[in-house]
């Protein structure tokens, strides 16, 4: 593995970590406020497989963060429409002629559709990705979540200008664009939908690749009803999704981060199927070891 840096398409350096392979090429894309080394064990897995792995921090996370978060510009959209751009064509520019494959992590898995290119992927596929609507979380993280979008974010960020959401176990801490976009369209009964505009939304819809969308029923943020509305977003991919039990893969908890822990190789080895059969018919990519 080697760590380097990369530029987003306005110049911003990006800090990123590559795992060399030669079979085929994925992008992890990272939820809010995670650092790629949170991915690593993931990443590390895939190259073992054959595959090479790139994994990077938005701007103002983990290595990509340059000083003070206060008077930092950046949002939701800056980390798809640039960093999540440049990544993706940095994957090109070192994978040379070999597939490509995304993989998103909660925010990582909302957007690809924005991203310049993105047609170039053989398969997609997300984990734990689904709207952020706060009122559809389980409870009780329901309620944290009401205190948090309407109350703790609009404050720190007025009081710090930016939002310390370490102090809440919710990541890294995030620039005040970012916390309160989130905001934003987490108190939204259409989450993004309103606020991306038709143009934005079209690029998102005409998508066509194959797509996993994998979700654990004990995960409060992504659920039986927050991916499916996800998915809305994406009427034309070629869908499998699948939500599975901690019991399933003989764990006591999976939750929102669990599966890049230990204990979902199972599920990793039926992601290396997947790739490797994205564009066949759907008994064959379908993740079924």
């Amino acid at each position: 593995m080697t760590d380097f840096t990369f530029a987003s398409t306005d110049g911003y350096e990006l800090a990123a970590s590559w795992f060399p392979g030669a079979r085929g090429a994925v992008l992890i894309s990272s939820g809010t406020g995670i650092r790629r080394q949170f991915y690593s064990r993931l990443a590390s897995f895939l190259q073992q497989r054959g595959f090479s792995v790139m994994t990077y921090d938005y701007r103002g996370i983990g290595g990509s963060r340059r000083g003070s978060l206060r008077g930092f510009q950046a949002d939701k959209l800056t980390w798809a429409e640039r960093d999540m751009r440049a990544a993706w064509a940095e994957l090109g520019r070192r994978a040379g002629g070999v597939p490509l494959y995304w993989f998103g992590h909660s925010l990582g898995g909302q957007m690809p559709g924005l991203v310049q290119g993105i047609e170039r992927a053989e398969a997609i596929c997300t984990v734990g990705t689904g709207v952020g609507i706060w009122w559809k979380m389980l409870k009780p993280y329901r309620w944290f979540c009401l205190f948090v979008w309407y109350v703790y974010m609009p404050l720190m960020t007025a009081l710090f200008g930016y939002a310390p959401a370490r102090l809440i176990r919710q990541g890294q801490d995030l620039p005040r664009g970012v916390a309160l976009q989130w905001s934003l369209w987490c108190r939204s009964k259409d989450y993004f939908g309103k606020y991306l505009g038709q143009v934005r939304l079209e690029r998102m819809a005409v998508l066509r690749q194959p797509w996993w969308s994998i979700g654990f029923t004990d995960d409060p943020i992504a659920n039986w009803q927050t991916i499916p509305q996800m998915m809305r977003f994406y009427p034309r991919v070629d869908l499998r999704f699948d939500m599975i039990t901690p019991g399933e893969l003989g764990l006591p908890a999976v939750g929102h981060h669990g599966f890049f822990r230990p204990g979902c190789e199972a599920l990793w080895e039926r992601l290396v199927v997947f790739y490797e059969n994205a564009g066949k018919p759907e008994s064959s990519y379908s993740g079924k070891a």
